[in-house]
Order: C-alpha cells, then sequence, then structure tokens
C-alpha cells in the first residue's frame, strides 16, 4: 500500500464510479443513526485520485458523533491495498446530522495527510459526499472535487 506519508502532492479532485458511490451511500445510511465508515482505495493520477474500491468498516463507537472502524478491518483493507498495489486514497465516514464537513474532532483525529477525508451528510434519506484535503498545518483544509463517473 501506497499514501503520501508527507501531504505534498495533494489531490485537486476525485474520480468516483458511480457504483462506488452508491456502495458508500448505502453501506452510510445502513449505520444510522451512528456515524459509519470506511475506506476508499485506489490510484494517483496526476492531481488527483480515481477510487477502485470502498471497504466498508464497522464503526466501534456506535455513536452518533464519533467513529473508529474494527482495527482487524483497517489492517485487513490496507493488506487488500498492498497486494493489490493501489493506494488509500480517503477515510469516509458520515455526519448523521449534517453537515458534510470535517469537525473540529475529525480534524484533530485524522493522521494520514496523504489521505482525502470524504465525509457524508446522510440527514433527510439522502447521501451528499464532500472531500477534503487537511494539511499536516493545523487549520489547513481544502474541499476536494469529487467527480462521479460511469
Amino acid at each position: 500500500m501506497r499514501w503520501n506519508e508527507t501531504g505534498s502532492n495533494r489531490m485537486e479532485r476525485l474520480r468516483l464510479p458511480q457504483q462506488i458511490a452508491a456502495e458508500i451511500s448505502a453501506h452510510l445510511r445502513g449505520a444510522l443513526p451512528n456515524e459509519g465508515c470506511g475506506l476508499l482505495s485506489g490510484s494517483r493520477t496526476g492531481e488527483g485520485g480515481a477510487a477502485d474500491r470502498f471497504f466498508a468498516g464497522t464503526n466501534i463507537d456506535q455513536s452518533p458523533t464519533r467513529y473508529t472502524m474494527l482495527p482487524s478491518e483497517v489492517a485487513q483493507a490496507l493488506d487488500e491495498m498492498e497486494r493489490g498495489n493501489t493506494t488509500l486514497l480517503a477515510i469516509v465516514h458520515s455526519h448523521p446530522s449534517g453537515p458534510a464537513t470535517p469537525s473540529v474532532t475529525d480534524l484533530r483525529e485524522f493522521h494520514y495527510p496523504g489521505a482525502l477525508m470524504v465525509i457524508a451528510d446522510v440527514t433527510a434519506g439522502r447521501c451528499e459526499l464532500r472531500a477534503w484535503s487537511v494539511d499536516p498545518i493545523p487549520g489547513r483544509v481544502s474541499e476536494v472535487l469529487i467527480q462521479i463517473v460511469p
């Protein structure tokens, strides 16, 4: 598994196949009323990333305001990424009460600066996905375009 530990070469966009977006949406809505979580793998393409798989996770916190993905699922997903020669593109989670923007807790606990933070607002039966690049320098967060592709 490859990922950029320095946070440089940040992604400007994320290409997300419709089927994977649907998988993410179904998983995160299924986790309600708690936060859902998972990992997104794929490849880096220039200044962007192209997703190829969503690894659905179990939120062991069972909380509507916090998530911790089951460590064995994280390890298995990272192992599969390494064997498949893919990269951890994003850490995905939901905000059951919205909005799809990073919370103070999200930013404090984000430890993978080479990956994006994808957050879903799953209020009112919808699933609005937004992606964020988090620089290692505290307080430097920028939105990344998600391009849904067939």
